[in-house]
């Protein structure tokens, strides 16, 4: 069984783990989508989706250290360079941040 993703928390206590909200529906906008809109970003690929593979995107090891690093920064849990690659989906990169954040 593989260790859950490291959480850390952000300098002063602040919890930046808020779901950000849809401004067409007004509800929280779900993990993988928020993460495939990082994606879609930082890829220059706004259509990025929760099933799309990073890799197939034109994601690089530059990007996904990048994309590492504001996963951390939003959502307080560090991922593997490992485990990234390997999950290589929005979908089951937030499946990972979950698993990181329901072990503490």
């Amino acid at each position: 069984m593989e260790p859950a993703p490291q959480v850390i928390h952000p300098p002063g206590g602040q919890d930046e783990t808020e779901r950000h909200h849809d401004a067409s529906s007004g509800g929280p906008v779900p993990l993988e989508d928020e993460i495939a809109a990082l994606w879609g970003e930082l890829l220059d690929r706004p259509e990025a989706g929760a099933e799309d593979e990073f890799f197939a995107l034109g994601g690089n090891s530059l990007t996904g250290i990048q994309i590492i690093e504001r996963l951390a920064r939003d959502y307080g849990v560090l991922l593997s360079v490992r485990d990234f690659y390997l999950a290589q989906t929005p979908a089951r990169v937030a499946e990972l941040i979950e698993r990181g954040r329901s072990s503490t």
